[in-house]
């Protein structure tokens, strides 16, 4: 996809935005803001989005439950009616997917955070005021969705700061890799009768995967650890992946909110 990673969540943004009025009921949303949530407890409220994606979401994400549970007093006059009531009763304020399968499936940090988090975040709160932090778990590709928690600036989100997934399949990725491979089937470490032990690939594989353009990308090195932990390696990894065209993991603004904060820090 062409244009930088802002271009992407605008873009998704306005796709989320325009299910409502799509299916017929986009209603909802003045209904919502003006008449439901003032009146509501921020649990409840909370509560009501839980409902709404465990119930809706599953297809995209997989399997959801409730979780953050808090404990909500039952009035006492209503305890006096019903005698069995408990005192308090617990009712989940965050969503959880298992393991979801977009994130799964896409086997990408910047996919998810361009295409699904900040995005989802943005929406939610221009349209319904709730805030949302989205949780994503790149070791176990579980999720959390946290109703009427403030998300981190992006620059500092946990999220953001990562670097690539090593089975990314974007070119750049993969021609580094493959790159990479190739050198160390030319020392032989890893490989067993011309076979790379690791990946399975022979030589050919390998070979027919690194193209001049890999060898080239991979001796400039975008950065020297293979992260974005420092704003110099960050600089690095943006121009080349801009350059390239192939990517949009990240984007100027991110650049410079990034500098920012370690300025900051370094005052």
């Amino acid at each position: 996809m062409d244009g930088t990673a802002k271009d992407v969540q605008v873009r998704a943004q306005r796709v989320f935005a325009g299910i409502l009025p799509a299916l017929g009921i986009g209603w909802v949303i003045p209904l919502w803001k003006k008449a439901l949530d003032p009146v509501f407890p921020q649990w409840f409220s909370n509560y009501a989005f839980v409902l709404v994606f465990t119930t809706l979401f599953p297809w995209l994400m997989g399997p959801m439950k409730g979780v953050d549970e808090v404990d909500v007093p039952v009035p006492a006059a209503l305890r006096k009616v019903f005698k069995n009531l408990p005192e308090t009763f617990s009712v989940p304020q965050a969503v959880k997917a298992e393991r979801c399968r977009f994130l799964e499936s896409t086997q990408c940090a910047s996919v998810c955070v361009n295409t699904c988090k900040v995005p989802s975040q943005n929406w939610l709160f221009q349209d319904f005021g709730m805030k949302l932090h989205i949780q994503p778990n790149y070791d176990d590709f579980s999720c959390q969705w946290k109703f009427n928690v403030e998300p981190p600036p992006l620059a500092e989100d946990e999220a953001v700061m990562v670097p690539c997934f090593a089975k990314c399949d974007s070119e750049v990725k993969g021609q580094k890799d493959a790159f990479r491979q190739l050198a160390r089937a030319d020392s032989g470490f890893g490989m067993v009768d011309g076979v790379d032990k690791y990946t399975g690939e022979t030589l050919e594989q390998i070979v027919a995967r690194a193209t001049a353009e890999a060898k080239a990308d991979a001796a400039r090195g975008l950065t020297p650890d293979g992260t974005a932990g420092s704003a110099e390696t960050l600089k690095l990894r943006a121009a080349e992946t801009k350059k390239s065209g192939k990517c949009w993991s990240v984007d100027e603004e991110r650049l410079d909110k990034y500098k920012a904060i370690m300025d900051a820090d370094q005052a």
